[in-house]
C-alpha cells in the first residue's frame, strides 16, 4: 500500500503526539524517521510517512521511554533487516506468516553495543524447542517489550538454544520487542 500519512495520522495509529513525529523526522533531531513517501528535507515542509514509518515511530516510542539512548534507537531503526519469506518486517500490510516476530536485544554489559536480530516462527504451543519460543509462550503475545536479566549471563539450557539463540550467549539483559502486535495494532488502526 503506497498511500502516504501526515504526522496527525501517524501519531494517532502510533499513539504519540504528532509534535513528537514532526521532531522526529525534523534535521534538528537527527531525523530519527525518515519519512518514506515524501520528504524534501526543508524544515517545516510536508512529509508523508508509510505504513511501515508508523510501525518505526511505535518501535521507536516504545525503547526510548524503556530508557534506550536515541543514538541506539537510530541505529536500531536503521538496520536493514532481511526480508521475512519475502515480507517486510516493518510493513503491517504484508503478512510475515509467523506467530510471532520479534525484535532482539541483547546487551552484554552495561552500556556496551547490543547486538539486534530479528526472530520469529510459526510454532506450535506444545513444541517449544528454544528460549525464546518458552519465553514467548510464558510472557503471551500480548507484551510490546519484554526486558530479560540474567546477571550472570545468558546460557543456552533449551534443546533448540544453541542454534536458535547462540549469539546471546553471556548477554545480561535481552529485551524482545513484539513486533507482530505492533504491526496487528497499527495495521487495524488504519
Amino acid at each position: 500500500m503506497n498511500r502516504g500519512y501526515r504526522a496527525s495520522e501517524v501519531a494517532k495509529a502510533a499513539r504519540v503526539l504528532a509534535s513528537t513525529v514532526r521532531h522526529w523526522a525534523g534535521p534538528w533531531s537527527g531525523r530519527l524517521i525518515r519519512a518514506d513517501i515524501e520528504d524534501k528535507r526543508l524544515a517545516g515542509s510536508r512529509k508523508l510517512f508509510s505504513a511501515r514509518n508508523v510501525v518505526q515511530v511505535r518501535i521507536a516510542q516504545v525503547l526510548l521511554q524503556a530508557g534506550f539512548a536515541r543514538t541506539r534507537v537510530a541505529k536500531i531503526l536503521a538496520i536493514r533487516w532481511p526480508r521475512a519469506r519475502g515480507a517486510d518486517w516493518y510493513d503491517p500490510f504484508q503478512p510475515l506468516g509467523q506467530e510471532y516476530a520479534l525484535m532482539v536485544i541483547s546487551e552484554f554489559r552495561p552500556r556496551a553495543t547490543p547486538t539486534v536480530f530479528m526472530s520469529g516462527d510459526d510454532l506450535k504451543p506444545e513444541a517449544r524447542r528454544s528460549w525464546l519460543e518458552a519465553m514467548v509462550a510464558a510472557a503471551g503475545d500480548e507484551f510490546e517489550l519484554l526486558r530479560v536479566d540474567f546477571p550472570p549471563g545468558w546460557q543456552p539450557k533449551l534443546p533448540g538454544d544453541k542454534v536458535a539463540c547462540g549469539a546471546l550467549t553471556g548477554a545480561r539483559v535481552i529485551w524482545l520487542l513484539n513486533i507482530k502486535k505492533m504491526r496487528d495494532e497499527i495495521r487495524d488502526r488504519l
